[in-house]
């Protein structure tokens, strides 16, 4: 499994002809590839399984077969949490929480999310807001600092904090926003259905193969598409949309009203069964016939 840019296709030609390899491929974007050369000889020796339907029109965009899809699946049933954490978290959060799990990437919109969270606040003060996130492209303590966002906690801790925490955080969550504007997938959507909580997201692939809208999530309008080169791997189509819309929506999913309702207007049931790794992962297993 890796992302599908030069590099990891010129690693895979020493498995030519084929040695019993599939390529599990990521990417967010168009790859700056040459599809008449390492690459289709890699696509036309090894199996290339796309993690979505996203990633399957990046790569075929640019000339590269895919040979199917089989989505990220997660063990729906991992759902221990470190009970100390959460019983602190219970404390220091009294009201309803909104959460983003990311890294710290342009793409990732975490301004977005700082600044719906703003805006929020005004008309929920005692909403909070949980971004798991670390150092990178946005300097989130200067910016929650410069637009007083109360109640927001910026962890610093991404990539470090032990899994049991991270589900802790997602138990504490009424809903996860996911506002970047591009991904190959989206893992934390599918973590966030273990915990039977809303997601919202933008109305475009991946997201809405994956989000069900009014039924495990909501999906905001895509305004236009902005194309961003990134270190001459990607193209990235940065999915743009009206931060006060996700604003709206985050208000609408963290008012008391809508939470009393929550098991009554969704059902995670069938995202979970779809998206459980021992329904996925099975179908890699057919490529190594």
């Amino acid at each position: 499994m890796a992302t599908a840019f030069s590099e990891n296709f010129s690693y895979l030609t020493r498995f030519i002809p084929r040695q019993n390899v599939v390529f599990y491929a990521s990417l967010e974007g168009f790859p700056f590839i040459d599809p008449m050369g390492m690459e289709k000889k890699v696509a036309e020796s090894i199996p290339i399984i796309a993690i979505s339907h996203y990633v399957k029109m990046c790569l075929e965009t640019v000339g590269i077969p895919v040979a199917d899809i089989v989505h990220h699946g997660i063990d729906m049933n991992d759902t221990e949490c470190d009970e100390d954490f959460y019983e602190y978290l219970k404390r220091y959060f009294k009201g309803p929480v909104a959460l983003y799990i990311s890294g710290n990437v342009e793409r990732k919109a975490l301004d977005r999310f700082i600044i719906a969270a703003k805006l929020v606040s005004r008309e929920i003060p005692e909403a909070s807001f949980i971004l798991h996130s670390g150092e990178g492209f946005v300097n989130v303590p200067n910016m929650v600092e410069q637009l007083e966002v109360p109640n927001f906690w910026y962890t610093r801790g991404f990539g470090i904090m032990p899994p049991s925490k991270v589900n802790s955080l997602y138990k504490i969550c009424k809903i996860y926003v996911q506002p970047s504007y591009c991904e190959g997938f989206g893992l934390p959507i599918i973590e966030a259905f273990r915990f039977n909580k809303p997601v919202i997201a933008v109305d475009v692939e991946p997201y809405n193969e994956i989000i069900e809208n009014g039924k495990t999530g909501i999906l905001i309008p895509c305004g236009k598409v902005v194309q961003r080169r990134y270190m001459d791997r990607f193209l990235y189509p940065f999915h743009t949309y009206r931060v006060d819309t996700l604003a709206d929506v985050m208000k609408n999913r963290l008012s008391e009203e809508w939470i009393k309702d929550l098991k009554v207007r969704y059902n995670f049931e069938g995202a979970k069964k779809k998206f459980d790794a021992n329904n996925t992962y099975p179908k890699l297993l057919e490529f190594f016939k």
